[in-house]
């Protein structure tokens, strides 16, 4: 796992403090949410929260988003905080409510993505008896503990004279550190409890984000000045500010820039020769060969936790000959995989805006003999877009030209989205970086149909960007229904369907072995079924210019579904995976 900085986070609405009004338990979550500076939760109501809902309807300054399924609502409270870096928020009934949110909730924790869960439950003069859908400490399914494996905290509201506390102490807990989602769940009874009104300003309960030393700089400046070969790279631990910050770093020192898969996509402002691209499963051709070829002497890594997907199981490249630099807001990240000689727990904001100032400050200048080492790899093309492409003889497409197609579509201000499996590893490989745009990958729990839903959340947390979403038939099957959402709401989203009818990366493992059954399905008309929803569905035709077709789409007064027919027998690019996986073998049984 990767721990991940939430993006930088806006101002929230402020409230004069009302000491002596009294409120009912609904209206002030909802009051404290506002004041967090959330505007949309997500979710399908339920008995047990059905005053929640009454008090919902009434507030002029927060939407609910009526999903229609509890899954796709975790997943779109998670792509509008990934896209925002403000808090998302889901809720559900008790219950079969509460546990189909769980798969979107554990994506979130996997790739600490800031949440909060509210559930409903049963009135508490009923807990223990059996009352319909019970799932308290007492009876039925226990879903406060289940929460408590996929969250950060997770707790019952016992009362309304703590309810105000214990919710500002789960949105900092949700916020501050490594973040990720937290769990309350709230008795029908006490929604309707009246109690004072104590809204505090943000600051007096969000901590500070830490900040490293003076001395821990001036050491990491001077190592990444004095190495013959050193190394930066950023993971999804590190804001854009931060990732941008890292780019003005690796140019003025010349050292070559590298992200992890999840950290593909920040959106940089501007795209430094010294930036490689990303490595791990899927890295660009240019850093594989950088990997192959160089002896790091020094590395840098920021908001990174070496995760297999990251180092291809375990590559013995990334240790360097003679200092590891890891930087992370988790200690618990620190020296996980790979010795760290220097440690330093710090944001990664706060942490690359010293080094930046630091390094414009000096003198310090890289060496002819770095910039030539430099130059062999910054000079040679990153994203093979260009390639020649090879179709079968019915002209089905390869899922590169879904990927070029969608770069030439995206428009400057865009956020470019890729589901879970082979699509995620074409997007990859081969999306280029483009200033400015961002790249929203789900790698941590790679959940099937993630990007099909969260792409709602995405556009609703960034209504003036274009949203492209790149997902397989089997992502799609999985989730589609959400696209009744976005009709709902007359968003603008177009979803790329690479249909191949199959499982991809189940399909690709099995293979070898010749039965491939289980992963195969047959055809759907995709497009059809995103018609009978309400959406605009189109079946691309073999000739048609897919890129003009996604663009006008984009300027449609609704969602757009394109289903594109690719050759099923295209290999996803793996890099070098299996030798990472060979070396980490070799390692463990040397152990």
């Amino acid at each position: 796992m990767e721990a991940i900085t939430v993006l930088a986070r806006p101002h929230a609405k402020q409230f004069n403090p009302q000491e002596n009004k009294k409120r009912n338990v609904a209206d002030l979550v909802i009051e404290h949410l506002v004041n967090e500076g959330v505007d949309k939760i997500f979710g399908i109501p339920g008995g047990a929260t059905v005053p929640f809902h009454i008090s919902l309807e009434r507030h002029p300054d927060i939407e609910f988003i009526l999903a229609r399924h509890e899954g796709g609502a975790a997943f779109m409270a998670d792509c509008y905080a990934r896209t925002s870096g403000r808090l998302g928020v889901c809720c559900a009934t008790t219950g079969p409510g509460a546990t189909n949110l769980m798969t979107g909730v554990a994506a979130a924790f996997t790739d600490s993505i800031p949440m909060l869960v509210i559930t409903g439950m049963n009135p508490s003069d009923t807990w223990g008896r059996g009352d319909f859908q019970e799932s308290t400490p007492y009876c039925g399914v226990d879903t406060t503990q289940m929460f408590s494996s996929i969250c950060k905290s997770s707790e019952i509201i016992t009362s309304e004279k703590t309810l105000q506390f214990r919710l500002r102490h789960a949105i900092a807990t949700a916020m501050t550190g490594r973040p990720g989602p937290v769990h309350i769940a709230i008795p029908r009874d006490l929604w309707s409890k009246m109690v004072t009104s104590e809204i505090w300003d943000r600051t007096h309960y969000i901590a500070h984000a830490p900040s490293p030393s003076d001395e821990d700089i001036k050491h990491v400046v001077e190592l990444l000045t004095n190495a013959s070969r050193p190394l930066v790279i950023y993971g999804s631990g590190a804001t854009p500010l931060s990732a941008c910050d890292l780019a003005e770093v690796s140019e003025l020192l010349q050292i070559p820039l590298v992200t992890t898969p999840r950290a593909k996509g920040k959106g940089l402002t501007t795209i430094p020769s010294s930036f490689l691209g990303n490595m791990g499963i899927s890295a660009t051709p240019v850093v594989d060969q950088l990997m192959n070829e160089s002896h790091f002497d020094v590395v840098l890594s920021v908001g990174m936790g070496f995760g297999s997907y990251a180092t291809n199981s375990w590559f013995r490249a990334i240790q360097p000959t003679r200092c590891m630099i890891q930087v992370n807001i988790d200690p618990n990240a620190i020296g996980r995989i790979y010795p760290a000689d220097i440690g330093i727990v710090a944001d990664s904001t706060q942490f690359t805006g010293k080094l930046l100032r630091a390094i414009r400050a000096s003198s310090l200048k890289a060496s002819k003999e770095r910039i030539a080492w430099l130059q062999r790899y910054s000079q040679q093309e990153k994203w093979p877009l260009a390639n020649s492409l090879p179709q079968s003889g019915d002209r089905l497409l390869s899922p590169l030209e879904i990927i070029r197609a969608v770069d030439s579509a995206a428009g400057k201000q865009s956020i470019v989205m890729a589901d879970s499996n082979s699509i995620l590893l074409w997007a990859t490989h081969h999306l280029p970086e483009r200033p400015s745009r961002r790249f929203i990958s789900v790698w941590g729990s790679a959940s099937m149909g993630h990007v099909t839903a969260g792409a709602i959340g995405a556009k609703l947390a960034n209504p003036d960007d274009d949203v492209i979403a790149m997902v397989g038939d089997g992502c799609f099957l999985m989730n589609g229904n959400e696209i009744a959402t976005a009709v709902d709401l007359k968003l603008p989203i177009v979803w790329v369907v690479n249909a191949n009818h199959q499982l991809g990366m189940i399909h690709y493992e099995l293979r070898a072995t010749g039965q491939t059954k289980s992963a195969t399905f047959r055809k759907h008309d995709i497009a059809g079924f995103a018609r009978a929803l309400g959406a605009y569905g189109i079946h691309h035709k073999p000739g048609q210019n897919l890129s003009q077709l996604i663009k006008e789409s984009l300027h449609l007064d609704g969602p757009t579904v394109i289903q594109v027919d690719v050759d099923p027998k295209a290999t996803p690019p793996m890099g070098l995976k299996k030798e990472g996986s060979r070396q980490w073998q070799e390692y463990i049984s040397n152990l």
